[in-house]
């Protein structure tokens, strides 16, 4: 305690100062320790795994003391950015890169340790498709976690055996499920958010056997999801959020026979449907839905919302 009876910062041993600034961001880290005095500077110097957001509106001084102890990125809308200062990422998400952005991220030697990888909003321009084709393609080798929207599958893809967890945005390509699939053999989540009504095609005679976790939004139609499901016999745990076109009983009834036949390993399903249509005549249709699969049963909810639109959904598995 100081003479005047007030605790100060400077009282604290340094172990407990780290323990407080593990907490901060690099930019927060900086602006609030450093210039101080020489052992706060040295405290923030000696920081390592930093987390950092670049914008277009604000100064890297003197954060950019820290760009190479950084392992957790994010970059929103910025023109100029020197990617050599961020030599050990682990985390990178970008938002809004431009095409020549695209061309420097598809270097390798940027970014060595990068095990997750998050791109939004890429216009659809010849530097997307091979940006594309690199991720899909063994680009980043040790990345197993992608997350992307809008993705454009027009260059031929090869492999990539690091990737175990994928969320897709935006999807509009009935065929992109199908190349995901073929390209990452050892996936084992994927989260697939279509921006519209697509029909998926009947996939080419192979299986993906270490899919485990999937989830769907979008309009699906029966046939759709039995062209999905068909292909990945081992998944456990499926779900769903969406619209139903067809009649409830008659889309639960294909849902329940699809699982049971091509998912013998299916633990856990949820779901979360909206339908238009008699509140009174689904409700009584609720006995079946429950002898159609053994998920179905006892969890099967009706909620009636207005503008004759019900909710179908499932109870939560405490």
């Amino acid at each position: 305690m100081s003479d005047g009876g007030v605790s100060t910062m400077e009282m604290l041993p340094n172990e407990l100062i780290l323990n407080i600034c593990m907490h901060f961001t690099a930019r927060e880290l900086y602006r609030a320790f450093y210039g101080l005095n020489r052992r706060f500077n040295s405290i923030a110097d000696n920081i390592s795994d930093l987390h950092l957001t670049i914008t277009s509106n604000e100064s890297h001084e003197p954060v950019w003391l820290a760009f190479s102890r950084v392992i957790k990125l994010k970059i929103e809308n910025v023109k100029q950015i020197d990617l050599y200062h961020f030599s050990n990422i682990r985390s990178l998400t970008w938002i809004r890169p431009s095409a020549v952005q695209l061309q420097k991220l598809c270097s390798f030697t940027y970014f060595p340790y990068l095990e997750q990888l998050r791109v939004y909003d890429i216009c659809d321009m010849p530097s997307a498709a091979h940006f594309h084709q690199f991720v899909f393609s063994n680009g980043f080798p040790r990345v197993r976690i992608l997350s992307l929207s809008h993705i454009n599958i027009s260059s031929p893809w090869t492999i990539s055996l690091c990737l175990r967890a994928i969320n897709v945005q935006n999807v509009s390509d009935p065929h992109l499920f199908e190349r995901i699939l073929l390209s990452c053999p050892n996936l084992t989540r994927l989260d697939f958010h279509m921006l519209c009504c697509i029909e998926i095609p009947m996939p080419v005679s192979f299986q993906h056997v270490n899919l485990k976790r999937l989830h769907c939004t979008g309009t699906l139609s029966s046939r759709s999801l039995e062209n999905i499901l068909a292909i990945i016999p081992g998944l456990m745990q499926f779900n769903i959020n969406g619209s139903i076109r067809e009649q409830p009983l008659v889309y639960f009834e294909r849902l329940g026979n699809t699982l049971k036949f091509f998912l013998p390993h299916l633990n856990r399903f949820d779901c979360n449907f909206l339908f238009t249509g008699q509140y009174a005549d689904l409700i009584k249709t609720r006995s079946f839905l429950d002898k159609f699969h053994p998920c179905f049963k006892h969890r099967m909810k009706f909620t009636k919302l207005s503008y004759g639109r019900i909710r179908i959904h499932t109870k939560s598995i405490i």
